[in-house]
């Protein structure tokens, strides 16, 4: 956690100057980009400080330890369908929503339908059928 702290923390001092280097190139007219690569580094550094003191109340985690092994990490990452279509038709419904915001509004509910289809077919998919627990 010390180093990603330190990392996120250091952001700042990357974006601040690129923001001051591109109100230059962009002569202080363009007052969108500006203040975006500005708040990018804000938040850079609030996430830094969040887990800076978020450190000093915590245990050390295992990624800390500089003579460190993997198998130190002893929590679960988590399960996953190593042989699931259903992540496939999630992102083919979220794709043809973002292809609606582009193209046509229109488009968008017949992506949301896609997207709750296989967002359902995701979850209930160990529930029923071969794969059933």
């Amino acid at each position: 956690m010390k180093t990603s702290a330190w990392l996120f923390g250091l952001g700042i001092f990357f974006f601040a100057p690129v923001a001051i280097v591109y109100g230059f190139l962009t002569e202080w007219q363009e007052w969108v980009g500006l203040p975006g690569i500005l708040l990018v580094g804000g938040m850079t550094l609030m996430i830094g400080v969040f887990l800076w003191l978020r450190e000093k109340k915590s245990p050390p985690l295992a990624s800390d330890d500089l003579d460190g092994e993997i198998s130190d990490e002893y929590y679960e990452y988590g399960f996953y369908s190593p042989w699931s279509w259903w992540p496939l038709v999630v992102c083919v419904g979220a794709a043809i929503c973002f292809a609606g915001i582009a193209i046509g509004w229109w488009i968008l509910p017949f992506g949301g339908v896609i997207s709750v289809i296989g967002m359902v077919g995701l979850i209930y998919e160990y529930d029923r059928g071969v794969h059933a627990h």
